[in-house]
Order: C-alpha cells, then sequence, then structure tokens
C-alpha cells in the first residue's frame, strides 16, 4: 500500500462542524470552550500560512513576466523562486498531513511506484515546484516563460483547496502532535539528503524554514492549546529555534555536518516534542506505519515495528516460534533434494547472504539461480520481497522460496509432510502452536511451517550499528574519514535520496510503507560496462514499460559483510559499486537504456571520497544476537 494511500485513508483532513457553546472570553472558560477556541485558532494559522504560500507564488510569476535576458531579470526569477519554495515548507508538516494529495500536486518529485490510488482530480494534476526547478534553474531560457506561467498558475488551484480544508478540519492533539512529528522526520531524513532540492542545494535553508513553520505554529497555538505545559512547549521552542539556527548558519550543501545536526539539533527536538505529547496525554494518530507512533525519532532505538507487514493470521512471534523457525531455517529436508537449507545460501555468519555472484541451482548442470542472494538481516523492515518486489510479506517469500525450481525445489506441502515424520517436530509444532483442535489434526502443517518460518526471518532486525549510536548521541563512535563519508553519502554522491536514511534503503520516510525501484543500467560484468544485464526486473510482474529493468532499492544495512553486489551479483567490492554510481550508471558507461532513473552525469568523486563512503558504510554494520560475527566495532 503507498504511503499517500495510507495517508489519506488513516487520517481524518477534514470534519464539517459549527462552533458553538461558551466564548472564550468568559472568565472561567470550560474545558470545551477552550478546545473550540483553539481549534479555530489552529484553522485561523493554517489558513493565513496557506494565504501566504499563495501570495508567495504571485512573486515568481511577475519576476518571469517582467524579467528580460539580462543577469538581473533571471537573478530576480530566482529569488522570488526560492522565497515561494522558502513559504511551502513554512507550509508543508500541515499540507503534507492534512492535504497530501494537494501536497503531492505542489512537491511531488516522483511518483511512488507501487501506488495503486486513482490519480488525483486534474485541478491537483502534477507539476509544482519540481517542474518549475528545471524551468528557472540555473537560468531561465526565455523561451520557458510562458510554460513558467502556466505551471504558476496551475499552482494556484491546489493552494486553494489547501485553504478551503483549513477553514474545516477539527484537529485532535494526536494529529497537531503528528504533523510535526512526520515533519521532523522528513527533515532529518529525506531534507537534509537534499531530496526535495537537488538542483537549487537549497536543502538546508528549506530545512531551515519547515522547522520554524513548525516552531512558529506552537508557539502561536501551544498557549491556548496547552495552557499547563508551559516547560514542555518552552523546551521545544528552544530545540527547535536550536536546530533552525544552526541549520541557517550552514546552508552549504556539500559541507553541512550532518552528524552534528542529528544527534545534537534534530534528536533534541524529536524528544522534546514527545515530552509535549505525554504531557499532553495525546492520543497517537492511528494509521499504519512502519516507524512505531511512540517513538520519538526514526533514528531511536526499536523506532521500527517489525509486524506492520506481517499478515493479520501471523502469530504473535514468541520464543518458542522463533526457535523453532530457526531450526526449520536449518534442515535440509525441506528442500526436494534433501541437500539444501534455507541457512546453506542465507548463511548466517555471512550475514545470511552466500558471498557468490548467485548460488548454484538445485536444477544442475552447474546452472545458477536468476539473482544473487540477499541479506535478511532486517527483511522485516521491508515492504517487499525480492529485487522484483514480487512479494510483499515474508510469508510470501517462503513460499516462493520453496517453490522454486532452483532454489529448493520442494513446496510448503511437501517440505510439512517431510518434517511431519518426525516425533520431536511433531511435538515442537503441538507446543508451538497450543493444539487445542481435535487430537485427529495433523500438528505439522504447511500455514505452520510457513508461520514459523516467516516468524524467525521476523526476529533478524539489528538497528545498533556504530552509526545508530552516533546519531543517538555518542558522536565518538564514528571517525572524521566516516562522517565525511556519510556526508558525501548524504549531499554530493546523492545517494540518500534513493536509500533514505535510517534504513537506507527505498523505503520511504516518513512512514516508510512504501518502496521504489530504480532502473540504474547494471553491467552483465564490469568487463562489459555498456552491455546491459538480461535480467527484466519487475516488468515481469507490473507489465509496466517504464519498469524494464528495474529493481527494488536495497537496504545498505551491513552491506560492508555481503559482497558480491547488484541483484546479479556482478561487482566484488563496495569500490566498483560507487565506481558505477559516480560513472552515471549504465548510460554513463555508454548503454542504452532510455528509462534509467539514476542520472547519466558523472559525481566527480575524487578516490579520497570513495574511500569515506566505503568507511561509512562500515558503520552500518550489525549483526549483535544474529550470528557469530558480531558487532563491528
Amino acid at each position: 500500500m503507498s504511503a499517500r494511500r495510507v495517508a489519506v485513508a488513516g487520517i481524518a483532513l477534514v470534519a464539517a462542524g459549527v462552533l458553538g457553546g461558551a466564548s472564550w472570553r468568559d472568565q472561567r472558560p470550560t474545558a470545551a470552550s477552550r478546545l473550540e477556541h483553539s481549534n479555530a485558532e489552529v484553522r485561523r494559522f493554517l489558513e493565513r500560512d496557506a494565504e501566504s504560500l499563495d501570495a508567495s507564488i504571485v512573486a515568481p510569476r511577475q519576476a518571469v513576466a517582467t524579467s528580460t535576458q539580462d543577469s538581473i531579470g533571471a537573478q530576480r526569477v530566482r529569488a522570488a523562486y526560492r522565497s515561494s519554495r522558502m513559504q511551502y515548507k513554512r507550509i508543508e508538516a500541515e499540507a503534507e498531513f492534512y492535504a497530501p494529495a494537494v501536497a503531492a500536486a505542489l512537491n511531488s518529485r516522483r511518483q511512488e511506484v507501487d501506488d495503486d490510488d486513482a490519480p488525483p482530480p486534474s485541478t491537483l494534476s502534477a507539476g509544482g515546484f519540481p517542474a518549475l526547478d528545471t524551468l528557472v534553474w540555473p537560468a531561465m531560457d526565455p523561451a520557458n516563460a510562458g510554460a513558467v506561467l502556466h505551471l504558476v498558475d496551475d499552482m494556484h488551484r491546489p493552494v486553494k483547496r489547501l485553504e478551503q480544508l483549513a477553514t474545516a478540519i477539527v484537529p485532535t492533539d494526536g494529529q497537531l502532535i503528528e504533523f510535526a512529528r512526520l515533519e521532523l522526520a522528513r527533515v532529518s531524513t529525506m531534507g537534509i539528503a537534499g531530496f526535495d532540492a537537488p538542483v537549487t542545494k537549497d536543502a538546508m535553508l528549506e530545512a531551515a524554514a519547515a522547522l520554524d513553520g513548525v516552531r512558529a505554529f506552537y508557539a502561536d497555538i501551544g498557549p491556548v492549546r496547552w495552557p499547563a505545559q508551559i516547560s514542555q512547549r518552552a523546551t521545544l521552542d528552544s530545540t527547535l529555534r536550536r536546530a533552525v539556527t544552526y541549520l541557517q548558519a550552514h546552508p552549504e550543501f556539500e559541507t553541512f555536518d550532518r552528524l552534528t545536526f542529528l544527534a545534537f539539533y534534530a534528536q533534541p527536538a524529536a524528544a522534546a516534542l514527545n515530552e509535549l505529547r505525554e504531557a499532553t496525554g495525546a492520543v497517537a494518530v492511528q494509521i499504519p506505519r512502519a516507524w512505531r507512533a511512540t517513538a520519538a525519532s526514526v533514528y531511536d532505538a526499536n523506532a521500527f515495528d517489525t509486524r506492520v507487514y506481517a499478515p493479520s493470521l501471523a502469530p504473535v512471534p514468541s520464543a518458542a516460534l522463533i526457535a523453532l523457525g530457526r531450526t526449520l531455517f536449518s534442515d535440509p529436508s525441506l528442500s526436494g533434494t534433501g541437500a539444501r537449507s534455507c541457512a546453506s545460501c542465507h548463511v548466517p555468519d555471512r550475514a545470511f547472504s552466500d558471498g557468490v555472484s548467485r548460488a548454484a541451482s538445485l536444477a544442475g548442470h552447474g546452472s545458477r539461480v536468476a539473482r544473487n542472494t540477499p541479506t535478511l538481516i532486517n527483511a522485516a523492515i521491508q515492504p517487499a520481497q525480492f529485487d522484483d518486489e514480487r512479494a510483499v510479506t515474508l510469508e510470501d517469500q517462503v513460499r516462493l522460496v520453496l517453490a522454486s525450481p532452483t532454489e529448493m525445489a520442494s513446496s510448503l506441502d511437501i517440505a510439512a509432510t517431510a518434517i511431519s515424520k518426525r516425533a520431536d517436530y511433531r511435538v515442537a509444532f503441538s507446543d508451538v502452536f497450543a493444539r487445542a483442535s481435535a487430537q485427529t489434526e495433523p500438528a505439522v502443517t504447511p500455514e505452520r511451517l510457513q508461520r514459523a518460518l516467516a516468524a524467525y526471518v521476523r526476529s533478524l532486525v539489528a538497528l545498533d550499528s556504530r552509526f545508530d549510536r552516533a546519531v543517538r548521541g555518542d558522536t565518538a563512535q564514528m571517525t572524521a574519514v566516516e562522517r565525511r563519508g556519510f556526508n558525501l553519502f548524504m549531499g554530493k554522491a546523492g545517494c540518500g535520496t534513493c536509500h533514505f536514511a535510517p534504513l537506507f534503503s527505498g523505503d520511504t520516510p516518513p512512514l516508510y510503507l512504501s518502496s521504489d525501484v530504480e532502473v540504474i543500467g547494471t553491467a552483465v560484468s564490469p568487463a562489459k560496462p555498456s552491455v546491459l544485464d538480461p535480467d527484466s526486473g519487475r516488468v515481469r510482474i507490473d507489465h509496466r514499460p517504464e519498469h524494464l529493468r528495474a529493481f527494488k532499492t536495497p537496504s545498505l544495512r551491513n552491506v560492508a559483510l555481503t559482497a558480491p553486489y547488484m541483484h546479479n551479483g556482478t561487482y566484488s567490492t563496495l569500490e566498483q559499486v560507487i565506481h558505477f554510481y559516480d560513472g552515471g550508471g549504465g548510460q554513463g558507461a555508454g548503454a542504452r537504456i532510455a528509462n534509467q532513473t539514476l542520472s547519466a552525469d558523472s559525481l566527480h568523486l575524487s578516490t579520497d571520497e570513495i574511500r569515506a563512503i566505503v568507511q561509512f558504510l562500515g558503520t552500518l554494520t550489525d549483526t549483535a544476537g544474529l550470528t557469530r560475527i558480531g558487532r563491528a566495532r
């Protein structure tokens, strides 16, 4: 399910109603009248912001209409565009929460690849700021003036819609905390990676505007809404001010110290917001999300809910269920030949990968399986499985792998029949699943086998790497070179705009409910960089032409342990992978691939910069408690 669909389905955008009851001017306002007054203040605040955004959009239009071909005119257009962008960022938190379709119309960088929603109304058609980027930056071609004017005029419609929505909302305390919470996560992941500012490189100033918009909202609404929470509101205001000041003082995209910002500015602000939530007793907004509603930050320990992608029939995992799944995982009798277990390819001491480009096929004759074996660590925190995302749940993955003639050459039924012949398994299954049905029902069933294996894989979560501890405040966990590598990863190299922190996968912040596939033009081998690997990828699943040779953006957690790389295992080192990206992927190497989503331009990374990125990736290693490898220190 797409993040946008979840947002629209899970959040009440508007609720009709008319204010009534006691006046706020009563000497002793009741709780109900105070709530009504604060709701009215929220509506007025949001309406004013929407009106300011609408007014700011006029500026680029006027600048374009009155500009000439000289540099002064171009500067005027860019300045007006930037000003309008900053005003949008100030209201982004509210727009994304209360009107996600409107926010998408104004600022969507790309369509979600798994988005099965109906297209937005024509009045909210895509365009907005991303389209303007390419027309006015770094300089506007006079021939594009008409297109710019048309785009700006189109943007007024969704903004007007936002104004209308602002006048009708009836917010809860939980909503007024949640939209700010989501914005803090958005800034701390996509924002500092420059996802919304790929051309202007204004990421830090836009992040400052977004956080200052949140701060201004609480400064205005907080005293009315939560008069008793004086200290919590003051702490939140001061931490947000400090974060905004830091961003404004360090606007350079490539040199910005992201670790310092996260550890000492963003994290304290998230903690302060969480303290306000707890002090007000606000009930968390209940929408599907991988990021737990009670976690202050996406960088916190235990921030992610590993059951968010589990099917409703999946049992709550117990130690006994996980232990049974672990035993099954290493049992070769699950395969059709009786010679291969899950652990044969997902080797625990190789971070649940296998160290070869592609595993040997059970079909024999020296053949290989179609794709490289991925790690299973943190697979539970992924909205789709396999490189082509053909499975949604881990239960689906178990079924498909067992049935694959090249991987396990078996099935759930065959595997269940094989292990049911053993008394120890029958006892274990009976104990784990607490069978209360008739004695004639078998203890071992295909469904129980599937659930036990999925439960074990779902337990393979490790998010306490040196990077995690550094972000949480112990910045000495990372060396100066590793910190530089993190900044390059999130900045100049652009890795963080596809491998989103902190999971460093294609799972999209801040809800982490959708995942992107990308077309990067992977070669058949390093020796033949312009010859594309023939694997057609995602297109075989969804039959969308633009997904020819598209593959899931994998997590880079534990990537230092899981060589070789890419879906075909073509690269043996991380240095080779980064050189591939630095060169512009397949297109940059001369391959004919019209639908590549990776820029074909060179990143111009130096040898030292590539080395720093590789060292940063090493800080994402954490297999503690899962394998004998332990945790990289």
